[in-house]
């Protein structure tokens, strides 16, 4: 069980507790009334856990977080979805350029299965695939080369990258990086469901996370939506590139 905890800006002893379905989703909906906020933050707390909830959804912007996590309750997190299309969010970022000039790094500690996945679905799709791992990068490089015929180089041997996928924090940067790790920041782009419209009461990343884990949506039902910040692309495209 996933709560949904929101302000109903009520005036009630308690919170209001009711099961709630979203998109096929079953979440147990926690409408949190005005007053003591952190006495407030600590009930919804409780209340989910009486039921098993040990994560939630949110608005965009909740700021109640820190509390609920320190009475147990946490935020789905949705970078085990973002790595899933992290491939799919570097192509849209290179969409407008031929794939013999598309060079995307991949930047980690080390080549873990999450690089070899990332890898394997980049390596045949971009003009120069760069590798900067501490740790695995050679025998991931050679695993590449034998099944594509592909030599991977080195970050600073080819081309300057253009995107750099990041799975852990990097000293120096290369290129317009998408951070997967941590908190995800995907360089101005999101994830969505094509036309299907999502409800602007969560946060769109975890719910579509939870779609996803849930096997109610699969990953190639999942979009690639532009932002204002893709690169110098413009326009209103859905891309759906893995």
């Amino acid at each position: 069980m996933v709560g949904w905890i929101y302000w109903t800006g009520e005036r009630r002893w308690r919170p209001r507790v009711e099961p709630q379905r979203v998109l096929g989703l079953p979440l147990l909906a926690v409408g949190l009334p005005a007053g003591g906020r952190g006495r407030r933050l600590r009930q919804g707390a409780r209340a989910l856990l009486r039921q098993g909830a040990r994560r939630a959804l949110a608005a965009p912007g909740f700021d109640g977080w820190e509390e609920l996590r320190e009475a147990g309750v946490s935020p789905v997190d949705p970078l085990p979805l973002c790595r899933a299309k992290g491939a799919g969010l570097a192509l849209a970022l290179l969409e407008h350029m031929p794939e013999r000039r598309r060079a995307v790094a991949l930047r980690g500690g080390r080549a873990d299965e999450t690089a070899w996945a990332l890898a394997e679905e980049l390596c045949p799709r971009v003009g120069a695939l760069l590798l900067d791992l501490d740790r695995g990068e050679e025998e991931l490089a050679a695993h590449l080369r034998v099944r594509y015929g592909a030599a991977p180089l080195h970050l600073g041997q080819g081309p300057a990258p253009a995107v750099s996928l990041e799975l852990s924090p990097r000293n120096s940067p290369a290129g317009t990086p998408l951070r997967l790790w941590g908190e995800p920041e995907l360089a101005g782009l999101t994830l969505g469901l094509g036309q299907e419209e999502l409800p602007r009461e969560l946060e769109p990343l975890p719910l579509l996370e939870l779609l996803w884990e849930t096997g109610r949506r699969t990953l190639e039902e999942i979009t690639i939506l532009p932002g204002r910040k893709a690169l110098d692309r413009t326009g209103e495209n859905t891309y759906n590139t893995g």
